[in-house]
C-alpha cells in the first residue's frame, strides 16, 4: 500500500514536532557511490554489503536479461527466530505491486468488452459513496482510478487496518463506511496524487464486471496463466509456510501480518520467481508462453500517463495505469513500488533493452537499502547498453526568466499531512549562472536543461522529466514525472513560507522555555521560597498546554503501524494531547491577560504572555491544518 501505517504516522510525528529540515528528494542528495559489479557473484555480495550496512534481515531478488531469468535467488534470512534462509520461492507481501494486476485485469475486460475505462464511475458504479462537485463537466472516470487523478484523498488512518472486521469484508461496505477519501479536492483529470481507495474502487469494478471476486478473477486470468502458482492476495495454505517474517526497527522486531481493508490496492502475496514472470510478460508486450493475454496496446497504455495536465501538455513519463516511469542510472524503466508492514518492494523493466529486475526485502527499517539495491540492479543489467539523452536546447535567460519562481505543492497524497507541504514543501525554480535550475525549499539546485517546448532534464537524465504549463488557476504550473517527482504545483510567494516557519520555530522555541523554567519555580516551590508567590496558574497553565504538545510526538513513537486506526492508549493520548493544547493555550492567554500587574512580577507576566501567545498561535496552525482534536480511529 505504498508506505502505509507506521510510515505516514512517522511523517505526522516529524512535523507535529515542527522539525522543520526538510528531507532532501533523491534527486538532490548526495549519493554515496555504489560500485559497478562486473559479474554476478561480485553483485550478490555487494548486495548482501548492503542488507548488512543496513540491517535488514533478507531480500527476494530476481533478475531478467534479454528477456530470460538470469538469476533467482535470496540473500540473509526469511525468519530470524528459525534461521530459515531466503529463496527464489519464499514469499513476501508486495503491498501496491499488487495494483499492476488490478490495471492488468480492467485492460482484459475491456479487450472482452465488459468495460470502458474511460466511462464515468457514477455511471458504471453509483452505489458507490462519491462527492464530485466538478462531476458535471469533469466526471470521475475508470481511468482516473488507475492513474491516481481522480483527486481522492488517501486512505484514512482507521481506513489502513482491519482490527475486528472478516478478511473478506465486502469491499462496497468498505467504501461505504470510509467516504471521506471518495470526496475530490480538484477538477478530476489534472493532477496526479496516489490514492489507494481509489485503486480499490477500481478492484471493485473487477467484481461488479465479472461476477466473482476481484482476487479469484485476477488468479484465474493472471497469476496462473502466468505460473505464479502459490502468489495471492488471501493468505492460503499455499502461500503461509512461504511467507517471509516481515520486520522492522533496528535490532529487528517482527511485526505480524495485520490484515489491510482496501485489500485490492495492496494485499498481493508473491515471491521473487513469480514476479519475475510478470517482469517477462510486459516484456514480452503481454504474452506468456504462446498465448497473448492482453494486446500489446494495452500494456503500452500501462505505461503512459493521458489524464494530468502534465500529459495533456506533453510530459511522456509519469504514473499510468498502475505503472510508473523512473529515471535512474540514465536510462527509463517502468513498474511500481510497494510498502507494507515489514515489507517493502519493488519492480521495474527497460522494454528496449529487454531486461528487468525485481527485489523485495522483509523490513520496512531502511528505505535506502531498496534504492541502493535498485540502483546496482540498474547498473549491472544496463551496462553495455547505449544510454542516449535528448539534446539540450540553448535557451537565453531572459527565456527562461518566465519559469522562475517559487511552486508550491498543490497536489497533497493524503489531505491531513498538507501541512507538510506549508511547513517545507515546495519547488524553488532559479536562474542561476544563466541555467534554469530547481531545487527544494532549502535543497541544493540542479540544472535543467531544455529539450523541447517547457520541457526540461537534469543533466543525467536521459528525456524530460519536467514540464512547465499554465496551471488551473491561470498561474504557471510544475510538475515532475514518478511519485518521487514535482507534484503539481503551482507559482507562489516564497517569502510566505519562510515567515510561516520563522513564526513557528519561534513560537517552539518560547513554548519549550517553559521547561527550564518550571525547574526553577518548582524547585524554590519545593524549598518554600514562593509561599508569598500569587497567580501560580498563569505559570502553570502554558506549562501544561506545552506538555499536552508535546505529548502528542510521545505518543506516535510507542505507536505500532497496526494499532494506528484503532483506539488504544497512544491514539488516546494524541486525541488528548491535540484537544487539550489549544484549549490550555487560550486558558493561559486569558488568565495572563486578566491578572493585575501590580500582583505578579513583571518578568514572569512577560514570559508567560509569550508562551501563552506562541501557544495560541501554533494552535491556530494546527485548527487551519484540522489537526485539532485528531481522532485517528474515527470513521467519517
Amino acid at each position: 500500500m505504498c508506505r502505509a501505517g507506521r510510515s505516514v504516522a512517522i511523517s505526522l510525528l516529524l512535523a507535529i514536532t515542527l522539525t522543520l529540515t526538510p528531507a532532501r528528494s533523491a534527486a538532490q542528495q548526495t549519493k554515496e557511490d555504489l560500485p559497478h559489479p562486473k559479474t554476478l557473484e561480485e553483485l550478490q555480495k555487494v548486495m548482501k554489503d548492503v542488507l548488512a550496512k543496513e540491517h535488514v534481515p533478507g531480500a527476494g531478488v530476481a533478475l531478467v536479461a534479454n528477456g530470460q531469468l538470469l538469476w533467482c535467488g535470496g540473500i540473509g534470512k526469511a525468519d530470524l527466530a528459525t534461521g530459515r534462509e531466503m529463496t527464489c520461492d519464499t514469499e513476501f507481501r508486495v503491498g501496491s505491486i499488487s495494483k499492476t494486476f488490478v490495471a492488468l485485469a480492467l485492460l482484459k475486460l475491456q479487450e472482452d468488452g465488459k468495460i470502458n475505462l474511460y466511462a464515468r464511475l457514477q455511471d458504471v458504479a453509483p452505489e458507490i459513496p462519491m462527492n464530485n462537485r466538478w462531476e458535471a463537466t469533469q466526471p470521475v472516470r475508470i481511468v482516473n482510478l488507475l492513474e491516481h487523478t481522480a483527486g481522492f484523498d488517501d486512505m484514512e488512518f482507521s481506513e489502513v487496518y482491519s482490527q475486528r472486521d472478516r478478511y473478506d469484508l465486502p469491499l462496497l461496505d468498505i467504501f461505504k463506511r470510509f467516504q471521506k477519501p471518495q470526496i475530490t479536492r480538484w477538477p478530476p483529470g489534472t493532477r496526479m496524487s496516489y490514492s489507494n481507495p481509489g485503486n480499490a474502487i477500481a478492484g471493485y469494478l473487477i467484481e461488479k464486471v465479472a461476477g466473482r471476486p476481484f482476487d479469484l478473477y485476477i488468479r484465474e486470468t493472471f497469476l496462473r496463466p502466468l505460473g505464479m502458482e502459490k502468489a495471492d492476495f488471501p493468505f492460503t495454505d499455499a502461500n503461509k509456510p512461504l511467507l517471509a517474517t516481515g520486520y522492522e526497527k533496528n535490532p529487528p522486531r517482527a511485526v505480524g501480518y495485520p490484515f489491510i481493508y482496501l485489500r485490492p490496492a495492496g494485499d498481493l502475496k508473491a515471491s521473487p520467481g513469480e514476479l519475475a514472470k510478470l517482469v517477462q510478460f510486459l516484456l514480452r508486450r503481454g504474452k506468456t508462453g504462446e498465448t497473448q493475454l492482453v494486446n500489446p496496446q494495452s500494456i503500452l497504455r500501462m505505461e503512459v500517463p493521458e489524464t494530468t495536465l502534465a500529459a495533456k501538455n506533453g510530459l511522456r513519463l509519469g504514473y499510468g495505469l498502475a505503472n510508473y516511469s523512473s529515471v535512474q542510472g540514465g536510462v527509463v524503466t517502468h513498474g511500481h513500488d510497494g510498502g507494507i508492514d515489514g515489507f517493502i518492494s519493488s519492480y521495474r523493466y527497460m522494454p528496449e533493452h529487454n531486461w528487468g529486475y525485481v527485489v523485495l526485502l522483509n523490513s520496512t527499517n531502511s528505505g535506502r537499502a531498496l534504492e541502493e539495491l535498485n540502483r546496482l540492479a540498474i547498473d549491472f543489467l544496463s551496462r553495455g547498453f547505449p544510454k542516449p539523452q535528448k539534446a539540450a536546447i540553448n535557451l537565453a535567460p531572459r527565456e527562461l526568466q518566465k519559469y522562475a519562481g517559487y511552486y508550491a505543492s498543490r497536489a497533497p497524497r493524503s489531505q491531513l499531512l498538507a501541512f507538510l507541504d506549508d511547513l517545507a514543501g515546495g519547488t524553488r525554480i532559479r536562474i542561476i549562472n544563466g541555467k534554469l535550475t530547481r531545487a527544494g525549499l532549502f535543497g541544493q539546485p540542479e540544472p535543467l536543461f531544455s529539450v523541447g517546448a517547457n520541457l526540461f532534464r537534469s543533466e543525467k537524465e536521459p528525456e524530460a522529466t519536467t514540464i512547465f504549463f499554465p496551471g488551473e488557476s491561470g498561474k504557471m504550473a510544475v510538475a515532475g514525472s514518478g511519485l518521487d517527482g514535482i507534484p503539481y504545483s503551482e507559482r507562489s510567494y516564497l517569502a510566505m513560507s519562510f515567515i510561516r516557519i520563522a513564526i513557528l520555530t519561534l513560537c517552539l522555541f518560547f513554548m519549550l522555555t517553559t521547561l527550564p523554567f518550571a525547574l526553577v519555580w518548582l524547585i524554590r516551590k519545593l524549598v518554600g521560597a514562593m509561599k508569598d508567590v500569587r497567580h501560580l496558574p498563569v505559570r502553570v497553565i502554558p506549562l501544561f498546554a506545552t506538555l499536552a504538545f508535546l505529548i502528542v510526538p510521545i505518543c506516535f513513537t510507542q505507536l505500532d503501524g497496526a494499532q494506528i486506526g484503532s483506539l488504544n492508549l497512544w491514539t488516546s493520548g494524541i486525541f488528548l494531547g491535540t484537544l487539550l493544547f489549544p484549549l490550555l493555550s487560550i486558558l493561559g492567554l486569558v488568565l495572563v491577560l486578566l491578572v493585575p500587574k501590580p500582583e505578579i512580577h513583571r518578568g514572569v507576566r512577560i514570559h508567560s504572555l509569550l508562551v501563552s501567545s506562541a501557544c495560541c498561535v501554533v494552535a491556530g496552525f494546527l485548527l487551519s491544518w484540522h489537526l485539532v482534536a485528531l481522532r485517528l480511529w474515527a470513521a467519517s
